[in-house]
């Protein structure tokens, strides 16, 4: 079993890729006092956490205006070399009540069906979670010609 994480306040939750589009290596990273966690994903992953991180902020919205209010945190780009800890199998995502955090839960994919899965979670905030959903997003049309041909940039650009 690789090890797992629980980073309750990181400063940063980012998307990212190396490589050229059709052939890219997508993943994810987070950082935390130091303590930087990269994770290799799918990049229908990347798509499907944007989109659904969106609906659960959509809702949590509704609910408290405070949380309209935030602001995005736009992320920054990931630190390099991307050294990917283990490669996500799941993705989950929950929200702890008491802070209005949303939980992005990564499970590993096993080689093996017998050995137990690490596990990661990354608290985010709503301001976190906004930036991360149109990053993510624009990172995914970003690898399309219709982005690069419109002038769409990479956070690093």
């Amino acid at each position: 079993m690789n090890e797992s994480f629980d980073l309750t306040h990181p400063d940063n939750f980012v998307a990212g890729t190396i490589g050229e589009p059709g052939s890219r290596i997508f993943y994810v990273q987070a950082s935390q006092d130091g303590e930087i966690v990269t994770l290799k994903v799918e990049k229908g992953q990347i798509q499907a956490l944007a989109s659904y991180l969106a609906e659960v902020l959509e809702d949590l919205t509704a609910e408290d205006s405070e949380i309209a209010e935030a602001p995005t945190e736009r992320p920054t780009p990931m630190v390099e070399p991307l050294v990917a800890v283990w490669t996500v199998g799941g993705l989950a995502i929950g929200v702890e009540q008491s802070s209005k955090a949303l939980v992005v839960m990564a499970e590993e994919l096993t080689d093996n069906e017998d050995d137990e899965p690490a596990h990661a979670h990354f608290h985010l905030n709503p301001g976190q979670a906004q930036g991360y959903i149109d990053q993510a997003l624009f990172l995914i049309e970003y690898g399309r010609d219709f982005g690069r041909q419109n002038g769409h940039r990479r956070l690093d650009e």
